[in-house]
This record gives structure tokens, C-alpha cells and sequence, in this order.
């Protein structure tokens, strides 16, 4: 039977209560003990082999730690009933006594233990100082025990009494105790049932005929039924039944032999010795003709180098190997990545149609920036068309109509007339060269916008227009985008030179707007770079002309035309310009 071990042990711990009840020969425990002291001699051996079978079949190396150290306390608590006997002082007798309280509270703690370890319940972090609690427990107890001396809160008897042994009475401290390792128990059950799979909880029967057995025994022992019995051999002989069937069921983890756990593991794995045969397989290992050449694989990677090591063959299609470097030897594991590999097939496939459509996107984006190069191209030389043409009018209108005569009046408008003339000529020329530039060199950065708005405010000096002009621009700027600000720079020169003693200044810079939680009308991420012109003319109120509301009005429509961002301010004494372009066509 599967559980033979724990039910043979129940059965002897029932046979030895049995035999121990009290006869008219027998009293007193001195008796009781020295009828058991071939089972404990039998049995000390016994719980030593027990424990070290608990070393090599059980797989958790704490819980491991836990019930041999119940099987050395059991072991302990044997001796110390054996040598207790032959004493005769009765001080040391009855320390002797006490140690058996030791065992008691210790083994039900560290079995209370190994349930919790087994129920994962030590990786709560309050368990540690749960665990910490119990301990401090037991100590206060051993203490109370072994120092019942002194006070007899435990057991209560006296020394004159030649059988105090059997005569003693219980205090308070013993119902401490009792109730303690009962706690201890119900812990463990409790404990032990959360650890255990559901279909296995049905083996709680035998645990709880253990059980019973035992709260039995000590209930007749406490009434002096079994006082001629060895409380020593009965608790380890329950105890130690009681963590068999724990650990033959599983609710404790145990494997009776380490190659039916390897074998049970589900994984295609096999060890190899240092010559390269198998020692241990799995029952998923199937031998192959490419065996031999798998392991001569294995053991050219030089495994003592590097601890694991991967490897594929077309031998054996679908499969990638694993080796690890172990004790004596090596381990082979064979993964099956037939869906892996379909999957990268599949993903490969993919990744070739979005390359072949990527580089369509890529073909078609080039070919939709030809076309809408060739569009701003064609709307800007059609807008600088009919500016040049307006401009070309005007000049036509200034020259038909310059004064004739030599009177200084004459000579005035004349001189007025043909600067007018020089700076819608140089405007002409700007303008025009933005059609030779979107064909050579349509890129302003910001040295040759400078040099165009510095000569154009040295023109504007000499003609007694205070002018300054500055820009910081840090990238290059469209074409379409320079002949925005060249409306600007000659339309507001117009409107300075139609002004009495005008002052001009002119700032251009450049700037990003948008991004994240933007509220200019930009998408969130998104991102555009702004060219922003300023400028600013003061003159005085009495002098201002025709001339001067003519240029600032031109100025106006031009830019609403162009449909950007810009904002003037037309005053009696001067005006003041802000407008804003991006790169693509100047649309703000």
C-alpha cells in the first residue's frame, strides 16, 4: 500500500498505549518507561534513517531543514527518556522532566513551518515576523517549563513525595502549553489544507485519524489511564506518521526517486556524462540517428567556458538545443519552435510587402514633392508677375509725371519722385531674382537675407530714413517665404520715405511652435517652424501723405492674399507690423 509506513506507525503507537495501561503491578511512569525501552531503542535508529531519507526525497531544501530537524528532536527526546530512568537523583529527574517540553513545542513549530512554506505563505512579508512571534513563544514557554522549580506554575508535586512522579498535579502554565502546541496543530491544518491541490484534500482523512488518535491519547493520558505509557515514543511514532503521509501525498513536496522526478518533467531533456552518453532522460526524449552528432556538438561548444549555449541543425528541422553545463557532466534540452519559425516566416512575408510598399510610398512622396515644388514654383513667379507688373506701373506713372522745371520746388519733387523710383527698381530686382533663385539656389539662409536687408537700410540712410535692420535667422528659409518679407522691407520703406523724419526698425527671427499640449492649432506631436518679421515706423503726425497710407494699405492686401498671420497697426505718428510665415508658402 502506498501509505504502509505511516499506517504501520500508527499501529505500533497504538500497541505501545495499549500495552502501557496501569495494573495492580504497575504504577507510576518509571514502569511504563522501562517496558518501552526496546521500542526506543528500536525506534532512535529508525527516526535517524527516516530523516535522512527526508534529505534526499524531499525537494524544498527549507521544509527539508524543518522535519530533520523534528526527526533529531524526536531522536533527542528518546535519549533523554532513556537516560532518565537510571537517574537517582530526583532533581535531575525531574529536569530531565521538563526537557521533554522542548521537543514537544519545537517539532509542532518547525511542522507548522513547513506547512507555511509549502502553502507559500512565507512570501507575505508579515510572516517573518510571525515566525519570529512563534519562536519568542516557545522560548517563553521552555523557559516557564524548565524552571517549574522554582515556581510549579507547570507541574505541581512535591520532593518529600517519594512517587511524585505519578502524584504531580497540573498548573495553569501546563494548560498554556497544551493549548500552544494545539494552536500549533490547527495552524498546520489549516495551513497544509491550503497547501494541498484540490485532489488531494480527501488525504486530510488519515491526517485527521492521526490526529484524533492522538488528541485521544493525550486526553487518557492527562487522566492518568496511560501514565504507565512512554509519551516520548507515542508522539514520535504520531508525529512522524502523520509528516509521512504529508509527504507521500504531495501536500508536503517529496519524490521517492530523483529519475522518476527527472523523468516526469515535462521537457524533452537529457544528461550527458563527459564522454557525451545519456545518464539521465525525461519520458519526452525520443533517441535519433542524430544523436551521436548532437552531443559531438554539445561538447565542441566548450561548455566549461560559458555555463549554456544554443545551437540549431537541419538534421533536425524546427528544434533549437540548449546546453547547460552541470555537475559531471552536461544537459541537452530540445525545444520544439515549429510555430516560431512559421511565425517568422510569416513575419518575414510581411516585412518584404511593407518594404516593396514602403519604397512605393517613398517612390510616390518624391514624386508628390516634384509636383508641389513645381506648384510653388509656378504660384510664386505667377504672384512676383503681378507684382512686378503693379510695380512696373507705378513706375511708369512716376516717370510720365516728374516736374519739368529748374524752381527749387520743381527739383524737390523730382528728387522725391525718383527715389520712389530707385526703391520700387530694387524691389523690382529682388522680387525678380527669386525666380532665378528657385532655379539655382532657392535656399536664404541667414547671411544672404542680411545682406539683402542691410543694403536696402543703407539705400533708406541716405535718403535720411534712420533705419536699422536685424536678423537671426538659424536655418535656411524658402523662396516663397523671402518674398513675404520683401513686401514687407519695401512697402514700409515706401511708407518711411512718404513719412517726415521717419525712424525704421526691422527684426526678423525664427521659431518653433507646437508639440504636446499645444494650443496654437497644431497637432499634438506635431511640430512647424515659424518665420516672425517685426517692425516698427515712428514719424511725425504733421507730415503724414498720401504716399505714406498708400504703401501701408498695399501692404495689407498683399498679406491678406497670401493669407498669413500678421497684425498692423496704422497710426497717425507711424505704424507697427507683426507677421508670421512658415516654410510652405508663407501659410501661417
Amino acid at each position: 500500500m502506498r501509505h504502509r509506513r505511516a499506517v504501520l506507525g500508527l499501529v505500533l503507537a497504538v500497541l505501545q498505549a495499549a500495552g502501557a495501561f496501569p495494573t495492580s503491578d504497575l504504577h507510576g511512569m518509571p514502569t511504563g518507561a522501562s517496558r518501552s525501552t526496546g521500542f526506543m531503542l528500536a525506534m532512535a535508529p529508525l527516526l535517524a534513517a527516516w530523516g535522512f531519507t527526508i534529505h534526499l526525497r524531499c525537494s524544498d531544501a527549507q521544509i527539508a531543514r524543518y522535519l530533520k530537524a523534528n526527526a533529531a528532536l524526536c531522536v533527542a527526546w528518546l535519549l533523554i527518556v532513556t537516560l532518565k530512568y537510571p537517574t537517582g537523583n530526583d532533581h535531575l529527574v525531574s529536569i530531565m522532566w521538563y526537557l521533554y517540553y522542548v521537543p514537544m513545542l519545537l517539532t509542532s513549530t518547525f511542522s507548522l513551518f513547513s506547512a507555511m512554506r509549502a502553502s507559500a505563505l512565507d512570501r507575505m512579508p508579515v510572516t517573518s515576523y510571525a515566525k519570529r512571534a512563534v519562536l519568542a513563544i516557545d522560548a517563553a514557554l521552555i523557559a516557564l517549563v524548565l524552571t517549574n522549580n522554582l515556581h510549579h506554575m507547570v507541574f505541581r508535586f512535591s520532593f518529600d513525595d517519594p512517587l511524585w512522579s505519578g502524584s504531580y498535579t497540573y498548573g495553569p502554565g501546563y494548560w498554556v502549553v497544551l493549548g500552544w502546541i494545539i494552536t500549533q496543530i490547527a495552524l498546520f491544518f489549516a495551513c497544509s489544507f491550503a497547501a494541498a491541490r484540490r485532489q488531494l484534500r480527501s488525504a486530510f482523512v488519515p491526517l485527521v485519524l492521526i490526529v484524533g488518535v492522538l488528541g485521544t491519547y493525550t486526553v487518557l493520558y492527562i487522566l492518568r489511564f496511560l501514565i504507565g505509557s512512554n509519551l516520548a515514543l507515542v508522539y514520535s511514532i504520531l508525529l512522524i506518521s502523520c509528516l509521512e503521509i504529508a509527504l507521500d501525498l504531495g501536500i508536503l513536496p517529496s519524490y521517492y526517486w530523483r529519475e522518476s522526478m527527472f523523468s516526469a518533467l515535462p521537457f524533452n531533456l537529457r544528461i550527458l556524462s563527459r564522454t557525451g552518453e545519456v545518464a539521465l532522460h525525461t519520458a519526452l526524449f525520443q533517441p535519433s540517428a542524430h544523436d551521436d552528432a548532437l552531443h559531438s556538438m554539445l561538447l565542441q561548444s566548450d561548455l566549461s567556458r560559458r555555463s549554456i549555449t544554443s545551437f540549431r541543425t537541419t538534421a533536425v528541422p524546427h528544434t533549437l538545443f540548449r546546453g547547460y553545463n552541470v555537475t559531471g557532466g552536461s544537459a541537452l534540452l530540445a525545444e520544439d519552435v515549429a510555430a516560431i519559425d512559421e511565425r517568422r516566416v510569416t513575419l518575414e512575408r510581411q516585412q518584404d510587402s511593407l518594404r516593396a510598399h514602403n519604397d512605393l510610398l517613398k517612390h510616390r512622396h518624391a514624386i508628390d514633392g516634384v509636383l508641389y515644388r513645381t506648384q510653388q514654383e509656378r504660384a510664386l513667379i505667377d504672384e512676383i508677375e503681378q507684382t512686378l507688373a503693379a510695380k512696373t506701373r507705378r513706375i511708369d506713372e512716376l516717370l510720365s509725371d516728374l516736374p519739368r522745371g529748374n524752381d527749387p520746388q520743381s527739383l524737390a519733387q523730382r528728387r522725391e519722385r525718383l527715389t520712389e523710383v530707385k526703391l520700387l527698381i530694387a524691389y523690382c530686382k529682388r522680387k525678380g531674382g527669386l525666380v532665378l533663385a528657385g532655379k539655382s539656389d532657392p535656399a536664404f539662409n541667414r547671411e544672404r537675407l542680411q545682406l539683402v536687408f542691410n543694403e536696402t537700410a543703407a539705400d533708406l540712410r541716405t535718403l535720411g530714413i534712420d533705419c536699422a535692420a536685424l536678423v537671426d535667422v538659424k536655418r535656411v528659409l524658402p523662396a516663397s517665404t523671402v518674398s513675404v518679407l520683401y513686401d514687407c522691407l519695401y512697402d514700409f520703406a515706401a511708407a518711411a520715405f512718404a513719412a517726415s523724419n521717419p525712424i525704421l526698425m526691422l527684426f526678423v527671427s525664427d521659431k518653433v511652435e507646437g508639440g504636446e499640449g499645444s494650443g496654437d492649432g497644431v497637432a499634438v506631436g506635431q511640430h512647424r517652424r515659424v518665420v516672425e518679421m517685426r517692425a516698427a515706423l515712428e514719424a511725425e503726425e504733421s507730415a503724414q501723405t498720401e504716399g505714406y497710407t498708400r504703401s501701408l494699405e498695399e501692404l495689407r492686401r498683399v498679406l491678406e492674399r497670401r493669407n498669413v498671420r500678421f497684425a498692423l497697426d496704422i497710426a497717425p505718428d507711424g505704424a507697427t507690423l507683426a507677421v508670421q510665415a512658415t516654410e510652405d508658402e508663407g501659410v501661417a
